[in-house]
């Protein structure tokens, strides 16, 4: 069993633990649960720890995947320092919380199959604009057909309250080219509240969904204002080429 693997399996509290030694600031980990029985939903969380007050917290989504909006989820910051562990009955209630919500939409834990792309944050020799992959290896040299997924990003008006020192906030586009011809992966009219201050991206990983046909979940790096500096999150977006 690889890392990913292991930590694919480990509940909430575990992760917490794994990030603690390793942040230096607030860069979040990341975690896909599934897709739901029909592909029409994914479940994803991020977490980490506050650079300014040093508190654990875990952002949960549950995303509908024809929209890239989220339908449901929640935020939950403990207010303990990273080397006061949060109450194990509090992190029972959170892990209660995610099981009730992955139920409700019918998302089957693990149900994410292999990424075709996967780029950690920590991954330095990769372009974060463009990638290239395709749906399936059959046999060696015989595959699915090649795919290059490319991100740009378009200025979107700052909000009153965006510290003008970092530099404007942008949304993404995603753009797919399939055998020469180019396709709309991406694009969004009205930018959710919980990403309007990202003024970075990059591809971190993609995922076919199970179910819907050339249908993909791209997993984003972003970047946003932090307390003492930038902020590493993540975002999810999907869409059908």
């Amino acid at each position: 069993m690889n890392l990913k693997e292991m930590m694919a399996g480990l509940p909430v509290c575990c992760l917490l633990l794994i990030s603690a030694p390793v942040l230096s600031e607030d860069q979040a980990w990341f975690r896909l649960h599934g897709f739901s029985e029909d592909g029409a939903y994914a479940a994803w969380e991020m977490g980490g720890i506050q650079d300014g007050s040093g508190f654990q917290w875990i952002q949960f989504e549950i995303l509908k995947t024809n929209s890239s909006l989220p339908e449901d989820g929640f935020c939950h910051v403990w207010d303990e320092y990273v080397d006061e562990l949060p109450e194990r009955a509090d992190m029972d209630s959170i892990n209660v919380r995610i099981d009730d919500l992955c139920r409700e939409f019918r998302i089957i834990p693990g149900n994410t199959g292999d990424p075709l792309i996967y780029h950690p944050v920590t991954d330095l020799g990769v372009r974060g604009d463009t990638v290239t992959f395709c749906l399936e290896y059959f046999t060696p040299n015989y595959n699915s057909g090649e795919l290059i997924l490319v991100l740009t990003t378009l200025p979107v008006n700052c909000e009153q309250d965006y510290p003008d020192w970092f530099p404007s906030p942008v949304t993404p586009v995603l753009g797919i080219i399939e055998k020469g011809e180019k396709h709309l992966l991406f694009t969004e009219d009205t930018l959710p509240e919980l990403h309007r201050m990202n003024f970075g991206y990059g591809i971190a990983a993609v995922y076919s969904n199970p179910t819907e046909h050339n249908s993909l979940l791209v997993v984003l790096h972003s970047v946003r204002p932090g307390f003492e500096g930038s902020d590493g999150r993540f975002r999810v977006v999907s869409g059908s080429f």
